[in-house]
Formats: structure tokens, C-alpha cells, sequence
């Protein structure tokens, strides 16, 4: 650089490095929106399985009701948590 002109070299040599850093950028973010579809997809497993032994229990007569409340609480809090994460409807904080 001489008196604050940037030759061609310098110039290539910085479209360079940002080039670099915009692809490593890109690559993270697409790595983070892999990341949360799959975080987002055993959310809703979770959920649903959470839902089919809500269900099961709600059926059978011989469950201790502290099952049944735990099943509750498990089903209630994975509601809570796909509001907030799949559909974003603030609805509630879960814990």
C-alpha cells in the first residue's frame, strides 16, 4: 500500500480472505440449520411418544396415579416446548 492506495495485489489478497471467511461463515450456518431441523424432528418424536403413553395410561385401570402424573407433566412440558420451538407461540417458558 503506498500513500493509502491499495494495489492490485492487496486488493486480491483481501477478496480473497473475505471470500474465505464468507464461505466458513455460510458453512457454519448451514451446519446450525441441519443441526436444528434434526434437534426439531426429536422434539416431535419425543412429543408424540410422549402423547401415545398419555394415552396408554389413560387407558389402563392399574396405573399408580403417580404414573399418570408424571405422564402428565412429561406431555404438558413437551406441549410447552414445541409452542415455544416448532410453532414460536410464546405461550409459556418451560423450565
Amino acid at each position: 500500500m503506498t500513500d493509502g492506495v491499495l494495489n492490485d495485489q492487496a486488493m486480491k489478497e483481501m477478496a480473497e480472505q473475505l471470500k474465505e471467511t464468507y464461505d466458513e461463515i455460510t458453512f457454519k450456518l448451514e451446519k446450525m440449520e441441519s443441526e436444528n431441523i434434526d434437534l426439531k424432528k426429536h422434539l416431535i418424536s419425543a412429543y408424540g411418544m410422549a402423547r401415545v403413553m398419555d394415552n396408554l395410561i389413560d387407558e389402563c385401570y392399574e396405573i399408580q396415579p403417580e404414573i399418570s402424573t408424571l405422564s402428565d407433566v412429561l406431555r404438558a412440558y413437551l406441549s410447552s416446548v414445541m409452542d415455544n420451538t416448532i410453532f414460536n407461540v410464546k405461550v409459556g417458558n418451560p423450565p
